[in-house]
């Protein structure tokens, strides 16, 4: 099973997908394990031209690795499976397109990053601020994936885009954070990071559980579809060295509505990999 526009081998493709079906810490909904094979069935049902950046995935010379296969003799294990995985993709020069799982993901890939890119900034589009500094006797979960990804970044360098869920009223004030909003601060973003590199993390609870239900920890409030998509067209043209979406969480593993959407979104992330090229 792979992506249908994942035609490169792995030694000509400029991005890889990988899949990283983590859910070792989830929460509340458990099953995001299931999220990357999922979206790869509902990818049959999505166009490869994006109206949105207006370029065809088709275009890119793009691989699927499959998943990563978890193994647990220690809990850090699969983390250090994720790291040992993005450092050979970028020895090799090819831009990482990861696929969860769970939002524990995100900090060894940009640990990894960080080590070669030691200004790297990252965006992050999600409900929930994830700064708590451990959650349920965990310091290394979902719940604190951007508390572990300032361990590698400074905070001037993360911008949290449509957070609506905070552990406490000081996260709000914190630089760069952007309460429910996705779309607006767009030019803000882009200006603030200029010619650096970037790391987008898409927790796909993002959207509105209207739109988007399948997900480990649904959020009220969130945003449309259009506005995300358009979000993340207004980063095109930016130094973008590595991409993950995270926490679809599939209720089914026959092609749902919200498996379009990660799918697209897949497309969208893809796409946005090779935009500045």
């Amino acid at each position: 099973m792979a992506f249908y526009y994942a035609t490169a081998g792995a030694s000509d493709a400029n991005v890889v997908i990988v899949g990283m079906p983590l859910d070792r810490t989830s929460s509340f909904v458990p099953g995001a394990r299931f999220g990357p094979d999922a979206i790869r069935v509902a990818a049959d049902n999505i166009e490869s031209f994006s109206p949105y950046q207006r370029r065809d995935i088709t275009g890119i010379a793009v691989h699927d690795s499959g998943n990563l296969g978890f193994t647990f003799p220690t809990a850090a294990a699969p983390l250090e499976l994720i790291a040992d995985t993005t450092s050979r993709h970028l020895s090799q020069n090819k831009r990482q397109l990861a696929i969860g799982g769970e939002h524990t993901v995100s900090p060894p890939i940009v640990a990894a990053l960080a080590r070669r890119h030691p200004d790297l900034c990252v965006v992050q589009y999600d409900a929930h601020s994830d700064l708590r500094q451990d959650f349920l006797g965990e310091r290394t979960c979902h719940a604190t994936a951007m508390a572990r990804v300032l361990d590698s970044i400074s905070r001037q360098r993360l911008f949290q885009l449509g957070i609506r869920s905070f552990s406490q009223a000081s996260e709000m004030s914190e630089s760069n954070v952007f309460p429910f909003e996705v779309l607006a601060p767009v030019a803000r973003v882009r200006e603030a990071i200029g010619t650096r590199p970037v790391y987008v993390t898409l927790d796909i609870d993002v959207l509105d559980p209207g739109v988007m239900p399948d997900v480990q920890t649904p959020e009220p409030g969130g945003c449309s579809y259009r506005d995300l998509a358009l979000s993340l067209a207004g980063l095109s043209g930016l130094k973008v060295v590595g991409c993950d979406l995270v926490e679809f969480c599939p209720r089914t593993m026959q092609p749902s509505a919200g498996a379009a959407a990660a799918a697209e979104l897949v497309r969208e992330l893809g796409l946005l990999l090779t935009s500045a090229a």
